[in-house]
């Protein structure tokens, strides 16, 4: 694995550098280790990002969707990408890229995301539409604290369905800090609610129709008592372009990339083998 910063982004490489190369980007408050357990298995060169203000990139001054997008397009086309996968908001981040693709981009894939919009994430309990500051204050009543980094990583791998493993616990280290005497996340609340706001304020399905390479939309069907809504939101999405490909697997939650990396990581290879 190989470190190093284009356009002022911390990007991680793995894989064959003269192979073809596929970005990842990974969802809110994460960094690039949410895939190194998986990058190495994806074929060609693989190249995932830390977004802007969150691990080793650096912030900006201000978050607007258009900015992300052009960062995120400009990393494709720097490394010659043929391929994105986001996951969650960053699904949501690269709808924007597909829909104005750079040169050589042949194939998008979205875990889990893409699909809700700012109304979607108000459904399932996210202030999104009462303002900053009130989502500044959601986020910090809602922020992940633990006594001690064995218990971080206990509780987070039954959150997402994951039993202990190195690259579980390089994640968690990755993405909390400790301090004073307990665990925390590292991202500050008015830094995840200002990229929330900013890529999340989107109609999602228009963005769809504008969509111009083949899609993979991988939609989990975990939890059950959320899927009503996630499923009337995905499905809206999927048949707003021909070219938006819908899996639904029933088993997977929202972080199937930890929770399956096996299973997971060989339907995006599968998938994108055909269109890089």
């Amino acid at each position: 694995m190989d470190e190093r910063l284009i356009g002022g982004l911390a990007v991680r490489e793995w894989g064959d550098p003269a192979g073809p190369s596929i970005l990842l980007w990974p969802g809110l408050g994460s960094t690039s280790a949410y895939f190194a357990g998986v990058a190495g298995s994806l074929p060609g060169r693989v190249i995932a990002v830390d977004p802007p203000g969150f691990g080793r990139s650096r912030a900006l001054d201000g978050y607007t969707f258009a900015g992300l997008v052009e960062l995120a397009a400009a990393v494709a086309e720097a490394c010659e990408c043929r391929a994105i996968v986001g996951h969650s908001l960053g699904a949501n981040l690269v709808v924007g890229v597909a829909a104005d693709p750079p040169p050589g981009l042949r194939a998008v894939v979205l875990l889990d995301g893409g699909f809700t919009d700012a109304d979607g994430l108000a459904e399932l309990g996210m202030p999104v539409r009462a303002g900053r500051e009130a989502l500044i204050a959601w986020m910090q009543a809602n922020a992940l604290r633990f006594a001690d980094w064995e218990t971080a990583i206990g509780e987070l791998g039954r959150v997402v369905g994951s039993g202990p493993s190195d690259a579980l616990e390089a994640y968690v280290r990755d993405v909390f800090v400790e301090v004073d005497g307990e665990i925390r996340e590292a991202s500050p609340s008015d830094r995840l609610a200002d990229l929330v706001l900013a890529v999340m304020d989107q109609d999602v399905v228009a963005r769809a129709t504008h969509i111009r390479v083949p899609t993979l939309l991988i939609a989990s069907g975990q939890p059950a008592e959320r899927r009503e809504y996630r499923e009337r939101a995905w499905r809206r999405f999927a048949e707003a372009s021909s070219l938006i490909e819908l899996q639904v697997i029933d088993a997977w939650g929202h972080n199937a990339i930890v929770q399956d990396p096996a299973a997971s990581t060989r339907l995006i290879a599968n998938w994108l083998q055909k269109r890089l």
